[in-house]
């Protein structure tokens, strides 16, 4: 089942690149969202009617003993991190080996990811440093979006029905009927 044996172009090369350092700023913010937990319960409050005030007079520990449910980011960062993870690592090998599926996988990743940093990074009005984040997790996924379809990039990936990579080859792909 061998798809493409040569060196993946470099537009692929760097929409993987990308893939890994936008987990690697998934990782950073996790880390960001244990240090300023007291300040994302405060971004939430202000959204809340009731938390507002509670908030305002005792902080994170006066909205838990108000009964209010506030949420715990920490442990949805570290969720959202590991899936992360296993799915560029799957979608990455994908793509390097040729296969658009790989390629389609990552840009909905990324396309899903633009959206999250949009509502998270700026929508919520959290603390100044996850503006921050948000602005250079942007810019990273612009950049690996490019990438993902980079004419070079959509070369690499094309399936044996236009001359892509497995053509050549008189091994049946994975999924091919095989004569009896």
């Amino acid at each position: 089942m061998e798809r493409a044996t040569a060196t993946p172009p470099r537009s692929v090369r760097l929409a993987i690149r990308g893939a890994w350092l936008l987990t690697a700023i998934l990782g950073v913010s996790v880390i960001l969202m244990a240090i300023f937990d007291d300040q994302l319960a405060g971004a939430w409050a202000r959204h809340h009617t009731g938390a507002r005030e509670v908030f305002e007079q005792g902080g994170r520990a006066g909205l838990e003993r108000s009964n209010f449910a506030v949420p715990s980011f920490v442990p949805v960062g570290v969720t959202m991190f590991v899936v992360g993870v296993m799915l560029v690592f799957v979608l990455a090998v994908f793509l390097r080996l040729g296969y658009r599926w790989g390629q389609l996988g990552l840009i909905a990743l990324v396309l899903g990811c633009v959206y999250a940093t949009i509502a998270l990074g700026f929508v919520l009005e959290p603390p100044a440093v996850f503006v921050v984040v948000a602005v250079a997790c942007l810019l990273v996924e612009g950049v690996t979006l490019v990438c993902l379809w980079h004419p070079d990039t959509r070369a690499h990936v094309r399936g044996p029905w236009v001359g892509g990579p497995g053509v050549e080859s008189e091994q049946p792909v994975a999924g091919d009927r095989v004569p009896e």
